[in-house]
């Protein structure tokens, strides 16, 4: 689909927006027994709950999370007895399952073919996002991108009934856990690997 003015202008606003609250808050960044935190000591009360697992999944260590009871109508892929927190500043909703596995996602208004042309964009335009370097992987509904650091990143879109969700590494850093940022080349695959097996319910 083709990029339209009004889409890449609307979506280098999000953009923008989002790299601000980014640089300010931002952590970069499970089975249906998921336990849903919300409130000013979601931080400590997790991290209370979890004891900070500290474990580098693999794909085989991940099950099934309904984030359905959470608005968002998707099946995901988390670490057994991950947490799932509501960011009350923007609505996002986080899985939190360690300190090395932590995902967000966000309703979006449009459809995939709507969004990612235009994030992917503005991702590689060196003159907003100057410490771009490539794109790792470029997928359909996604990709993985690197920075002039070589750390990794993406973004991946799942489509219900014409609106899309997007999904991405890490998770707000005031409600973060640990509040640890470092992900590692194969923990960061392994989210984007978690978000693209993710399903409509």
């Amino acid at each position: 689909m083709k990029t339209t003015a009004g889409n890449l202008s609307k979506a280098k606003n999000i953009f923008i927006g989002g790299c601000a609250a980014a640089f300010m808050l931002m952590s970069c960044g499970s089975s249906s027994e998921a336990t849903p935190v919300t409130g000013t000591d979601t931080a400590a009360t997790v991290s209370a709950e979890s004891k900070m697992d500290e474990t580098h999944f693999k794909m085989t260590d991940l099950v099934d999370l309904d984030l359905s009871s959470y608005g968002i109508p998707l099946i995901t892929k988390a670490p057994k007895g991950s947490k799932v927190m509501k960011y009350e500043v923007s609505g996002e909703i986080c899985v939190y399952g360690g300190k090395f596995f932590k995902t967000t996602f966000s309703s979006m208004e449009g459809t995939i073919d709507e969004n990612l042309p235009d994030m992917k964009t503005i991702t590689g335009d060196k003159e907003l996002n100057p410490g771009f370097d490539k794109f790792e992987v470029e997928d359909k509904n996604g990709f993985l991108k690197k920075n002039t650091k070589g750390e990794l990143a993406f973004l991946y879109y799942v489509e219900v009934n014409g609106a899309s969700y997007m999904i991405k590494e890490g998770m707000p850093f005031d409600i973060s856990p640990d509040q640890f940022t470092d992900y590692g080349t194969e923990d960061v695959k392994l989210m984007y690997e978690a978000a693209k097996s993710t399903i409509a319910k």
